[in-house]
């Protein structure tokens, strides 16, 4: 029996950094490149989130603590979208930390890969 959506909105809540995309695919290609893509929730599956939205969930070890971060995107793409779409999600998942992951230009067929540091 799978958790109820009020639980996996807490499971959200409990990370404390948001990585943010643009795109749909921008997100799932980060999620590709740091091996979470099995480890997912769709919004329809968290309270009060939008259906198409999906979230990749990942962590990172910082020294002796474990930094717990999610990665989403914007449902459409332009800056007013983005903004009221990210300004919705983090008034409901309040993280304490948001990175926004993007590109402003790009080449088609481009060979991009993401790194963490």
């Amino acid at each position: 029996m799978s958790a109820p959506s009020s639980t996996k909105l807490r499971l959200l809540r409990g990370r404390a950094l948001c990585i943010v995309c643009a795109r749909p695919a921008e997100a799932e290609g980060l999620a590709k490149s740091l091996g979470l893509l099995g480890d997912r929730l769709t919004g329809r599956e968290v309270a009060d989130i939008h259906d198409a939205h999906t979230f990749y969930l990942g962590s990172f070890q910082v020294g002796d603590r474990r930094l717990e971060y999610y990665i989403t995107s914007s449902l459409r793409q332009g800056i007013q979208s983005f903004a009221t779409h990210v300004s919705v999600l983090f008034n409901i998942l309040r993280p304490k930390f948001a990175i926004h992951a993007g590109v402003c230009a790009g080449y088609s067929g481009a060979n991009i890969k993401y790194t963490t540091l």
